[in-house]
């Protein structure tokens, strides 16, 4: 900038040389200009793109907390709405999460099912209800269906552990086709499951021994879905499918000669059968629970089970392979 205004100051009457020198200073001086007006115009556009670009970012950012606030504030109506429902559920892994705490649920319904699996014949009986989850740290559950069991491996969403129950059993004046036939006692029996839960979903692999005098295997196979549509509402849909081995089938389903001659004595015309393995039921279970106060709900159950195993099917037992299991009744909520 000084060689321009220095050189623009020469006298007129310098020398040719002089002249020159004028005429390079005003290109030069022409050229620093341009460059400068150029340098200010890069500046100007760069401070403008930049202002644009955070204002653009802004409301991005006001989108993205009022994206965090709407899931926190799902977060907290869902776990308020597990908090609330009174669930049961076959498969723990089901149930609403009831975060740590201990869940006790106990009832009385009037249930109204075959007197065993394969009878035509059904009867209402009362079915108390009793279940407890939540137990030193969700390691521990207790239930009417599922017995006492634990949690050995608990690496959510997978669980594996081990379970004790004791039922089963049948009463021969239950049914003219049992007449003749010695009662099944109720036995003891030890399970090993395991359980994946991929909510509201859950699966389940269950492997049963029945112990006693007539041991037998089950192998049971599960799904549910466990859902809430409101707080005072729970729905809990499952399916089950088993499988048995051959002294299961020959325990519930089979027939000796004693035992045929013995009941075609009594009037119960029945010829020997000896089952083998196969598959035993296919079922589904539908519970729903209506929460009438914090602690009182209304609960219905309503279940189908199919003999589908050809072993179990063709046994002189069986007299209808389709069976209705209904039971309605109330449950409290400690």
């Amino acid at each position: 900038m000084n060689n321009c205004l220095a050189t623009d100051m020469v006298p007129a009457s310098n020398s040719n040389c002089g002249a020159t020198h004028r005429r390079f200073g005003h290109v030069r001086c022409r050229q620093a200009r341009i460059w400068l007006v150029s340098l200010v115009g890069a500046l100007l556009t760069i401070s403008l793109r930049s202002q644009s670009m955070a204002a653009e970012s802004a409301p991005t950012a006001a989108d993205s907390g009022q994206q965090i606030d709407e899931l926190e504030v799902t977060t907290r109506k869902q776990t308020a709405l597990d908090a609330e429902a009174i669930s049961l559920s076959d498969t723990p892994d089901a149930e609403p999460s009831v975060g740590g705490k201990t869940s006790i649920v106990a009832g009385l319904a009037a249930r109204y099912a075959p007197v065993y699996d394969g009878s035509k014949k059904s009867k209402v009986s009362p079915f108390p209800y009793v279940d407890i989850h939540g137990l030193f740290h969700d390691r521990v559950f207790i239930s009417d269906i599922r017995g006492i069991g634990f949690n050995i491996v608990d690496q959510a969403p997978f669980r594996a552990g081990m379970s004790f129950n004791y039922g089963g059993g049948r009463t021969s004046s239950d049914s003219p086709r049992l007449r003749g036939l010695p009662d099944i006692k109720a036995a003891a029996a030890v399970s090993g499951f395991m359980t994946y839960s991929l909510k509201p979903f859950a699966f389940e692999l269950k492997v049963g021994r029945e112990l006693g005098s007539q041991p037998g295997t089950e192998v049971e196979l599960g799904a549910s879905l466990g859902m809430a549509p409101t707080p005072r509402w729970h729905v809990s849909v499952g399916t089950q499918l088993n499988w048995h081995d051959a002294k299961f089938n020959q325990k519930y389903f089979g027939v000796t000669a004693a035992e045929a001659a013995q009941a075609t004595a009594s009037g119960n015309v029945l010829t020997a059968y000896d089952p083998k393995s196969s598959l035993g039921t296919f079922g589904m279970t539908a519970t729903s629970v209506y929460a009438m106060t914090e602690h009182w709900g209304l609960v219905t159950r309503l279940g189908f089970r199919d003999l589908i195993g050809s072993s179990v099917k063709n046994s002189p037992l069986t007299e209808r392979p389709f069976g209705v299991d209904f039971a309605v009744g109330a449950i409290y909520k400690f």
